[in-house]
């Protein structure tokens, strides 16, 4: 004879099909619930709220939102319970403006449009620095006036704060020839300029005052502003600025900001390395760049040393320069000039090298090509150390990309801003890498090199090196 006792099986847990979930006043969501093991005796689920008010759930765990704010839905069976945490909202709103790059002069007005879903909203418009340039909301539209020279974020929101919002970052800028900065070049500029010159008491833009872009303001602006204004010349573009130090010249050219995608784009091809990724939206102000990477020469003239380890042309790129080196180096030269140089960061490397707004997504620095733009290992002169044409080339000897820059791939890799780390997925404004606090140890280079392969001087491959390193490979490429 057998005996047999049936015994009850009791579950040991319940998988919830959403642990957490955002809903819309008014929206429902279906919670399912999956008892384990699979033989549970009795499965039935009882579903509770922690909280009607916010979201209700029946029987068969359709959870309805029916005010904002947060609760917990419950679904047990037996003794084992799991939860789902629920977000209520109030119904969003979807912004979308029409520009999300612009540049604007002062005393200048813009319009940006926003698309608005539902239409039926109330909005709101700010300016993260007014004083650069002030928004307000006209009928449909946003006006956005420029009022000094530098850069500013405008957002719009709806006016109860929920909504997927959208924003424009504005750039206002002047042209040279505008010595007061009001927007305008006219005969009120030709008095500021003469009274300037006449009392170094008053202030005005060097920029914009050498109206003959000899790096010096002097009478001759002038002469050339005036015969500008007379219609029988015209005044050189802003894009570019020749710098000069101890009798030594360099240029800076103005690369205007703009969105680009970083990292390893379609036009990389197959070759590139994981830390490319993921490819991510990267929106820059206007900023400037070094024509070319920093010379011996420039390098001497600020430091009267020259460390490198390739000579014999001066017009060599330095290098055996540590990223720690570059900014003793730049510290000197800012107290030199008064300016503001510093290396650039990483994503405005990458973006000069692509050729910024006027980009044609090459490979390499302003080619797909790789001998047109870049010395690498494959074309320089000689392979044999200690023989004519070995290392480094003199700069500006290949083609430029299209921003008019040199050797952005190949030569030299050239040291940037950032720490080096993964990329993020989300788009970034202005991103200047990790902080000193995130636990990265290597600084970022870029560009290829003299003795590297094609693959290295493509524009969206990574090189690090701990900042203390230096290289006969490593130089620099100074921004402002």
């Amino acid at each position: 004879m057998c005996h047999i006792i049936v015994t009850n099986v009791l579950p040991i847990a319940i998988i919830l099909s959403h642990e957490n979930a955002e809903i819309e006043i008014g929206n429902q969501l279906t919670l399912t619930a999956i008892v384990q093991p699979e033989n549970v005796t009795d499965k039935t689920i009882i579903w509770r709220s922690s909280n009607n008010e916010v979201a209700t759930v029946d029987n068969s765990g359709v959870v309805t939102a029916r005010g904002i704010g947060d609760c917990e839905i419950f679904a047990s069976c037996g003794e084992i319970q799991a939860v789902c945490h629920i977000n209520v909202i109030k119904k969003l709103i979807y912004i979308t403006l029409d520009q999300h790059n612009v540049s604007i002069m002062p005393n200048h007005i813009i319009t940006l449009t926003p698309t608005v879903t539902p239409v039926a909203a109330d909005l709101v418009v700010t300016s993260s620095d007014p004083a650069v340039a002030a928004a307000r909301l006209a009928g449909d539209k946003i006006q956005v006036v420029g009022i000094t020279e530098g850069t500013t974020t405008i957002c719009v929101n709806s006016a109860d704060g929920y909504a997927f919002s959208d924003s424009c970052l504005v750039e206002v800028y002047t042209e040279r020839g505008d010595v007061n900065c009001d927007g305008f070049v006219n005969i009120s500029d030709v008095t500021v300029l003469i009274d300037a010159l006449l009392s170094s008491d008053i202030a005005y833009s060097v920029e914009n005052s050498d109206c003959n872009n000899d790096g010096n303001v002097t009478i001759s602006d002038v002469t050339a502003l005036i015969d500008a204004l007379l219609g029988g010349a015209t005044l050189p573009g802003k894009d570019s600025e020749i710098i000069t130090v101890n009798g030594l010249s360099f240029k800076m050219m103005k690369v205007k900001g703009g969105t680009f995608l970083m990292g390893a784009t379609d036009g990389q091809g197959d070759q590139a390395y994981d830390d490319e990724y993921p490819v991510h939206e990267v929106t820059l102000s206007s900023y400037s760049i070094g024509e070319t990477e920093v010379t011996q020469a420039l390098w001497q003239a600020v430091m009267y040393s020259n460390p490198s380890g390739l000579t014999g042309n001066l017009n060599r790129p330095v290098e055996t320069v540590s990223w720690n080196d570059c900014q003793t180096f730049i510290a000197k030269l800012n107290q030199m000039t008064g300016k503001s140089f510093r290396l650039p960061t990483e994503a405005e490397w990458e973006f000069a090298a692509r050729g910024g707004n006027l980009s044609h997504d090459y490979m390499y620095a302003g080619s797909n090509n790789l001998d047109e733009v870049a010395w690498v290992i494959s074309n320089i002169p000689s392979q044999q150390p200690n023989t004519e044409g070995y290392g480094t080339q003199p700069v500006a000897q290949k083609a430029p990309n299209e921003l008019g820059l040199f050797d952005m791939s190949g030569n030299v890799y050239e040291w940037c801003s950032d720490w080096f780390d993964a990329y993020p997925a989300e788009p970034q404004v202005n991103p200047t890498g990790p902080g000193d606090d995130e636990g990265c140890h290597y600084r970022v280079n870029r560009g290829g090199s003299w003795n590297r392969y094609g693959r290295s001087s493509r524009v969206s491959l990574r090189n690090n090196a701990t900042p203390e390193s230096a290289y006969f490979n490593i130089g620099l490429r100074l921004a402002m």
